[in-house]
């Protein structure tokens, strides 16, 4: 690769070697998250905490990533993306045999932040890179958001089974062979080199440390109205997932299916999204993106509200692949409108601040409704909180109307 970054847009012109790295690590780290939703709430009700308990542990999975990810995207627009993922992504095939070591459910927060971020760090490097070097290619996102649902595909039933077969050592050991599989894609990704005039910088402890110009420059992209809609719908489409990762498994497991059955449903849900993701680049060539993402985002929602109404499992799995399909059109719908309206310099930053929005809902989505379970029963909380984000997407979709997202 030259000094100056290549333009693969045209999917013609890019090659496998990084094709194939950009997916796997997209497909590795995005996919543990999904194979944690089956086996992390298995393990926290073992420990018998209280439903608020359950869900500050589901939820703190995601509040380093909250905090970080801005920096963390800034970091990968100053170098090169390649070098912060592999720095963190070690951790992912480590960390996971620290769950069935420990019974303190606080502990247990500790290691679901180390373990959120470690992870995190290789899909939002995926998506910078989609960014800078692929132009924010809705063809390439769309992809890669199929490679994602390749590895839910594949995850959730295996980790699953290994709980069925084997108990929390054999399941959370599936999640270190992905967390292998995430840092040998990020160690595959080409060295990309520094642009011309410059060369690389060691990397110090003050690298580390947040800057305040990154936070005000990242924040500044929300006066953009593309990004600010995007940002807000991605609040609203993870608070959905949240209620699905979190309290669903719990409803399910307490209806009495088994953790095979379970990881199943998330099959089911990773398969039609794998299929709509291609759909995003013809479909964005005909209509609104931001409306197809505010349908897409309304119909997941909906579709999370009704479980408790559903009376079987195949109707179970009716609406968890209409959720999964629809999940899987929107996610590359906003990486690609949020690439395109940031600019080439920001990218990083872009990512960095919509992966903030999205681990802001999934930290405190599941504690939220942890709080209306407990005051208000497990079924009732499915429709408070389902009912509260489908008036939020309403008023997501006047602003977006009125500041021409929209067009």
């Amino acid at each position: 690769m030259s000094s100056e970054t290549p333009d693969y847009s045209d999917p013609g012109k890019m090659p496998l070697r990084l094709e194939l790295a950009i997916y796997g690590a997209a497909m590795f780290s995005n996919s543990l998250g999904y194979m944690t939703m089956v086996v992390v709430p298995l393990w926290v009700i073992t420990l018998n905490p209280s439903p608020l308990m359950i869900g500050i542990v589901l939820g703190s999975r995601h509040f380093l990533v909250f905090l970080y990810s801005i920096h963390g995207g800034a970091m990968m627009d100053r170098m090169d993306p390649r070098r912060i993922m592999v720095m963190f992504t070690w951790i992912g095939a480590v960390i996971p045999f620290f769950y069935p070591l420990t019974t303190w459910v606080w502990v247990l927060v500790l290691i679901q932040m180390i373990a959120g971020y470690s992870t995190a760090i290789g899909w939002i490097g995926a998506q910078a890179i989609i960014g800078q070097t692929l132009k924010g290619s809705a063809v390439h996102a769309g992809r890669m958001s199929a490679a994602v649902r390749i590895g839910a595909l594949i995850g959730p039933p295996l980790t699953g089974a290994a709980w069925d077969f084997g108990g929390p050592w054999l399941s959370f050991g599936t999640l270190s062979l992905w967390g292998v599989g995430l840092m040998a894609s990020c160690l595959a990704l080409p060295k990309t080199p520094p642009k011309s005039g410059t060369q690389y910088v060691p990397i110090n402890a003050r690298d580390f440390i947040p800057r305040l110009s990154d936070y005000m420059a990242t924040f500044s992209l929300l006066s953009i109205p593309v990004i600010a809609t995007v940002v807000m719908l991605a609040v609203i489409r993870i608070g959905g997932f949240s209620m699905q990762s979190s309290f669903y498994v719990i409803w399910l497991e307490q209806l009495g299916y088994t953790g095979t059955t379970i990881g199943l449903l998330m099959t089911v849900f990773s398969l039609f999204g794998g299929g709509t993701s291609l759909l995003a680049g013809p479909l964005m060539k005909r209509f609104s993106g931001a409306w197809l993402a505010i349908f897409s985002v309304s119909v997941c929602i909906v579709m999370v509200t009704i479980t408790p109404v559903l009376g079987s499992y195949a109707l179970l799995m009716v609406a968890v692949a209409i959720n999964g399909g629809l999940y899987g059109l929107g996610q590359p719908l906003m990486i690609t409108m949020a690439a395109r309206g940031a600019g080439s310099e920001n990218q990083g930053k872009a990512v960095g601040l919509r992966t903030s929005a999205n681990r802001l809902a999934a930290t405190f989505i599941p504690i939220t409704m942890g709080a209306v379970v407990q005051f208000s029963g497990l079924e009732n909380s499915f429709y408070i909180m389902g009912s509260a984000l489908l008036c939020l997407v309403a008023l997501i979709a006047v602003y977006a109307k009125r500041s021409g997202a929209t067009k």
